[in-house]
């Protein structure tokens, strides 16, 4: 009741400000894909730099001549794009308005290993532009991060060990000499805070200072990778770091007893070092994100003071972060929708998760060279025979082809759905798959309720039942 009474309190109609619309120009891309004749290149770019979440960007279709060419409307930014392709990260940024000539890197397979472990990223590749001078945004990033990448190296053990300042100073200027006449505003902030980077990570410069001198009176730059990326690394967990000071104790009972937003906001304002309306937000914004992964606040306390800073923000940008954050925290919480998908099963046709609605879901992740996996298929036989008439169950199978799932299933008899990851490999991540088999088990409303799952060998038939009685639900 107390946790009622403190959102009640806190409900007050605030006027959301009018954002000025966007102009919107063209990005064309042409130039060769060796060795992807036939196929389709998928290019992405990041809602936002707090939580990751991608959006699909452009796709190239490469001809037989392993040549293509494709547009995309972009926003009057700079657009941070990337696909993930074989063995390859790759990376460009696109200036509005403008048409690049590139070559993508030829073509490199993932190993079987590789296809299989939802966490590997590629090689980071940054993309050739061919039809730009050196004074070209990609040109500029590529050159800078030769000699910057290197720093983090037997240099930053000096730096961080003896605290050679001296040293410090001697890479300043070269990076100034090297690159002070550059005019690009994008590439001016990439640089500094960069550089502001490798200060707080030789602990140099305190969190504290960097956030002073960089943030507090600096506009916020939520396009700008190098700003976003010392941005989450001045601001992480936030919220635990300011809950041990004296007049940040008050954070818990903000976030824990009464979920109210400017409680919280008040609370914040007495940490000076975070200044303005739109750097506190986005802090904010951070250390929900943050601390929802964590037990030190309560995640109904925490979406509530989401929603609250969505409904009154006048930041659009800080609105849509907001919803970016829920979707990803709730995913995989009991009592919310999981992640959809629609994925192949062994006769070829396209299956949805809401093809299964009207039954419980016992969905299981699983590859043909886990044992894990393989011990517990006849466990998993067994439940469908006998429970079938109210669950299916559902494994999603992860192999380097369609084709290695079906040979699989040739040679075993095994009678429940089989679904193909390859159409939908993000599935691994969006379900958090960090080792082989994962279970969840889903109700008959299409959410989750039990997130993860225990294995078939851990008893998950008993908990089953038990549920069952308990929502008196047997047919």
């Amino acid at each position: 009741m107390r946790f009622i009474y403190g959102i009640i309190v806190c409900i007050v109609i605030f006027a959301n400000g009018l954002s000025g619309s966007e102009s919107i120009s063209l990005v064309t891309l042409s130039g060769r894909a060796p060795g992807y004749a036939g196929e389709e290149i998928v290019f992405y770019t990041y809602k936002d730099r707090i939580t990751s979440t991608e959006k699909e960007l452009v796709t190239l279709t490469i001809d037989e001549n392993e040549e293509f060419s494709a547009s995309f409307e972009s926003p009057d930014k700079v657009t941070y794009m990337f696909s993930r392709k074989g063995r390859y990260y790759i990376y460009m940024f696109a200036e509005p308005g403008s048409d690049y000539e590139i070559v993508l890197p030829p073509r490199n397979d993932k190993s079987n290993w590789e296809s299989i472990n939802p966490y590997y990223e590629g090689i980071p590749t940054h993309i050739a532009i061919l039809n730009h001078d050196r004074e070209e945004l990609n040109n500029l990033v590529r050159e800078f991060d030769q000699a910057y990448d290197p720093l983090f190296g037997e240099t930053l053990i000096r730096l961080t060990i003896d605290r050679d300042l001296d040293l410090l100073d001697s890479i300043r200027i070269r990076f100034d000499e090297q690159f002070g006449a550059v005019e690009n505003p994008y590439f001016i902030q990439y640089s500094r805070y960069k550089m502001a980077l490798l200060k707080i990570m030789a602990q140099l410069q305190s969190v504290r200072y960097i956030s002073d001198n960089y943030f507090r009176q600096e506009p916020v730059l939520y396009d700008n990778i190098a700003y976003m990326e010392l941005f989450n690394q001045v601001y992480n967990k936030y919220f635990l770091f300011f809950g041990r000071t004296v007049e940040g104790k008050k954070i818990y009972d903000d976030i824990n007893r009464k979920g109210c937003f400017y409680e919280l906001r008040n609370t914040l304002q007495s940490d000076k070092v975070l200044g303005e309306e739109r750097l506190l937000e986005l802090v904010i914004l951070k250390g929900l994100h943050d601390a929802f992964y964590g037990s030190d606040f309560s995640r109904s306390g925490m979406l509530a003071i989401l929603d609250s800073l969505a409904d009154i923000t006048k930041f659009p940008e800080h609105e849509q972060i907001a919803g970016h954050i829920r979707d990803k925290v709730t995913r995989l919480l009991t009592g919310f929708e999981p992640p959809g998908f629609e994925l192949m099963n062994r006769e070829g046709e396209m299956m949805s998760l809401s093809d299964f609605s009207g039954d419980y879901v016992y969905l299981n992740f699983c590859t043909a060279v886990s044992y894990g996996c393989l011990s517990e298929y006849e466990i998993l036989n067994n439940l469908k025979n006998k429970h079938s008439e109210y669950l299916r169950i559902v494994t999603i199978f992860i192999d380097e082809s369609y084709e290695a799932m079906q040979t699989f299933l040739s040679k075993n008899d095994y009678d429940w759905e089989f679904l193909y990851y390859g159409s939908q490999p993000s599935l691994l991540k969006e379900y958090d798959v960090r080792m082989f088999p994962t279970y969840y088990l889903i109700d008959r409303d299409g959410k989750l309720l039990m997130s993860p799952a225990p294995s078939p060998a851990e008893n998950f038939e008993n908990y089953l039942l038990r549920t069952m009685r308990s929502r008196r639900e047997f047919r």
